[in-house]
């Protein structure tokens, strides 16, 4: 048996999480940071636009679209230091880039520099969203990949919940308040980077990389962790055939080989589906109640209150994300979200408007955290990083036209037909993703490689 095949097996043992769980928190936390930014410029947008002299739907959607070519281009250079140098100083240097940008963004004094910080944020979140995938799905086994990686990305999307809530009680205060708001997530990302310094690499990678000691000692944590927690470890599993961990060529040239061109493709076109409508969710619905006769705070009461399904749902991914094929699960996720959309569109009573919009975060960070877990589990270990990066950076490409738009024909034909649009692009989604592999309960290795 090859040391590759040994150590793997050795990983592949354990029934639940073998890490300490400040793991499993810090890495998830990349997912806080990434929906907690996607909702603050969209929240903050009508405060922002009354002192910069701008309109708030013209901030938020040219805003967005702004760091959304910051998320691509960190997306796709930063993974590639996460497959080159290693996960953890990916992750090192994709925080960085987000803490600096979201902390000038507090600090501007114009439309130019809010727009100039807002890319360099998006740099940063870009990059540290797919490197967070690749990471969690090479720490867990194949039997609760889905699961803990699902508690991970929970730990994360709580972001999204608190979010808004700490716009509408930080941002009506003062003048200065939307600055407050920026500033809150910068100096949270600083946290988070110090307290990362202890998370371990990834052994997968180690082994890719014929650094084996260090690898052992990495799953020999886990171990030891796990003996802790349970008594005794179980018996090791057993695992076909892991020569393909081998490092033979550029890591991205893996994802264009017969098997996995095709693989490629298929998470693009879902990641294009998924991000053409959840973007403007995200980022405009604020602004667009405000515009259709809704008082700001009313407005921010919707998102907010709402906003408390974000964590909900990745938290109810976490219970059912390994009991059925993810594929099926992603894409009645997508149909719900579709009904969802059309439930905001039709601006009924503020409870209507929270109700809807609750339904839409739930279903959303349900979503995208099957997303993430999904697309990682379609790419080798060598190219893991570059294929999630590559696949959900240039999906990012679809809001930086969406986002207008939507904005544009909320202009032309009303709020019910903006969010028409976004509930016919979900639909299409969940078309796509039926067309995947079944990956649920599958060692990484048999899937991917």
């Amino acid at each position: 048996m090859s040391s590759e095949t040994a150590l793997i097996n050795r990983l592949e043992r354990f029934g639940s999480w073998p890490w300490p769980l400040s793991v499993l928190v810090l890495i998830g936390i990349a997912y806080f940071f990434g929906l907690y930014d996607v909702l603050t410029l969209g929240v903050a947008a009508p405060a922002i636009a009354s002192q910069l002299g701008v309109s708030a739907t013209t901030l938020a959607s040219v805003g967005t679209v702004i760091a959304l070519v910051g998320y691509l281009i960190g997306a796709v250079g930063f993974a590639h230091i996460a497959d080159k140098y290693g996960r953890k100083t990916g992750l090192t240097v994709t925080l960085i880039s987000y803490s600096i940008g979201s902390l000038l963004t507090g600090l501007s004094t114009n439309i130019f520099e809010v727009y100039f910080w807002r890319f360099i944020t998006g740099i940063g979140i870009g990059a540290d969203l797919a490197i967070a995938a690749a990471y969690l799905s090479e720490m867990t086994p194949a039997g609760v990949r889905g699961r803990f990686q699902s508690l991970g990305t929970f730990f994360g999307f709580v972001g999204a919940g608190i979010g808004p809530l700490i716009g509408l009680f930080v941002i009506p205060v003062a003048s200065y308040g939307w600055r407050v708001y920026f500033i809150i997530g910068a100096l949270g990302g600083l946290a988070i980077l110090y307290l990362r310094r202890s998370i371990p690499e990834s052994p997968r990678w180690l082994i890719m990389k014929k650094r084996f000691r260090e690898a052992e000692g990495v799953i020999g944590l886990a171990e030891t962790t796990y003996q802790k927690k349970k008594g005794t470890l179980p018996p090791i599993s057993s695992l076909a055939n892991t020569s393909q961990l081998e490092e033979k060529t550029l890591p991205i040239t893996s994802l264009f080989t017969r098997k996995h061109l095709p693989r490629v493709l298929l998470m693009l076109a879902v990641f294009l589906f998924y991000y053409v409508y959840a973007y403007p969710f995200l980022a405009l619905t604020t602004s667009l109640l405000s515009a259709s006769g809704y008082a700001y705070v009313a407005s921010l009461t919707v998102v907010g209150l709402g906003g408390l399904g974000f964590a909900l749902g990745a938290f109810l991914s976490f219970i059912f994300s390994d009991l059925t094929e993810r594929k099926y699960l992603i894409a009645l996720l997508f149909f719900i979200q579709a009904l969802a959309m059309i439930g905001i569109g039709l601006k009924g009573s503020l409870a209507e408007e929270v109700f809807s919009y609750f339904v839409a975060a739930l279903s959303n960070t349900f979503l995208a955290t099957m997303l993430y877990v999904y697309s990682a589990e379609n790419f080798p270990t060598r190219a893991r990083s570059n294929g999630v990066a590559l696949t959900d950076g240039l999906g990012h490409l679809a809001p930086i036209f969406s986002v207008p738009f939507t904005a544009a024909l909320f202009v032309a034909s009303g709020l019910f037909s903006a969010y028409e649009a976004l509930a016919i692009e979900a639909a299409i989604g969940g078309v796509f993703v039926l067309l995947g592999i079944r990956s649920t309960r599958r060692v990484l290795e048999e899937i991917s490689e």
